[in-house]
Order: structure tokens, then sequence, then C-alpha cells
């Protein structure tokens, strides 16, 4: 992903869209149901189409990620006001995570596939949710982002407004969204070698 600065000030005029994402890795422990209960809402996305769906679809994942606070480890995200950056950021970040998602089972099981993977450990797992949203009618969704002290920006209080503004979008103004859960199948996850290479290099340690 293109990773570029926060709070473009550069518009002598108010937005038209924006794009919002966010990313977090968690650690995964095999005895907890969490994961499987949101990959479970996640493989519901693509029959979402109400707005009304979607609102309860995203407070749920939200809240499910609310709930693993103490598993939070690493994540990313951005904000894009100037409306070609936003639709460009939004495919760019769809484009590269649908590439990424290993569903294959040659990559799968017990030894290491040397090709995608650098462990065959399965310590974590990346949710990532990623909007393109109508500005007017979600100000107040834009209030919350701008909000966000640039001290707290990778702090678990800034990723939990960052949640917080999630479950305030009216989907009726949502022009895009996009929901991933990585790896792409139940049997899978991601070891600390993996989080930490340079495929995921932008990730930043989320503090307390």
């Amino acid at each position: 992903m293109n990773r570029r600065g926060f709070f473009s000030s550069l518009f002598q005029t108010e937005p038209q869209i924006f794009f919002f994402g966010v990313q977090i890795a968690l650690a995964t422990i095999s005895s907890d149901t969490s994961w499987k209960r949101l990959r479970s809402l996640i493989e519901q996305a693509a029959d979402l189409e109400h707005p009304a769906d979607k609102t309860g679809f995203y407070k749920q994942i939200a809240a499910i990620l609310l709930e693993n606070k103490p598993y939070w480890e690493y994540g990313y995200w951005d904000y894009l006001t100037e409306a070609s950056e936003a639709q460009s950021e939004f495919h760019e970040w769809v484009s590269e995570i649908t590439a990424s998602i290993a569903t294959e089972t040659e990559e799968l099981g017990s030894e290491i596939d040397e090709a995608h993977r650098l462990s065959s450990d399965k310590s974590y797992i990346v949710v990532t949710l990623a909007f393109v949203l109508e500005y007017a009618p979600l100000k107040n969704v834009c209030g919350l982002l701008d909000d966000i002290p640039e001290d707290e920006y990778w702090s678990v209080r800034g990723f939990t407004e960052l949640l917080e503004a999630a479950k305030r979008i009216d989907y009726e103004f949502c022009l895009k969204d996009a929901v991933f859960l990585m790896p792409g199948t139940e049997e899978d996850g991601f070891s600390w070698e993996d989080v930490h290479s340079p495929d995921w290099s932008y990730l930043k340690p989320i503090l307390l």
C-alpha cells in the first residue's frame, strides 16, 4: 500500500468524499472463539446489500475487535479527503490485500512454504476495514478522526476511536466498503516472522 501522510489541509473547499481505512494485527489464542465468530461474520459480507444490514454488520465486527483489545499488537490507518486519492487508495488497499490472501492448500499445514511464509507458526490474524464515504453527511465521522491527537495515532486509545468512527458510519452514504480477515482460511495464521517481514513493514506497534 502507498503510505501517504495524514490529514491533508490543501483544500480550499469542503471535500466531497473521503477514504478511511484501518488494519489491526491481533495475536490469536487457539481456545478463543472470537476469531471463528469474526470469520463467520466476514464470510457474510458479500451478501449484504442494504445499508441497514451493513450498519449492523460493521458494528458487530467493531464490537468483536473492541472485545479483544488485549490482543492488539500492530496496526495501520489512513484518512484522505482528496477525491482522486480517496478512490485510488481504496482500490490499492483492496487489490493488494486480495492478491495477498493465502487460500492455496499448499500454503497450509505444519511445513513452511518458503515462497510465502517465514515460519509455520500461526500466531496472528490481520483484520482490515476500508471505506470511501460521502463527506457532508458524515462530518461526525471525520470529526472523530480529526480529533485523534497525534501522540495517540498508534495507541490503543487511538485505534479504539477508529473503530468507534466505523460504528458511526451511516451506510446510506458509503460509496465503497471492504473488509478482510487474513489469512484467508480458518486453518492458517501469520507468524511473528511474517508480520515483521518487509511486506508488513508499514505496520506500527499499537501502544498502551
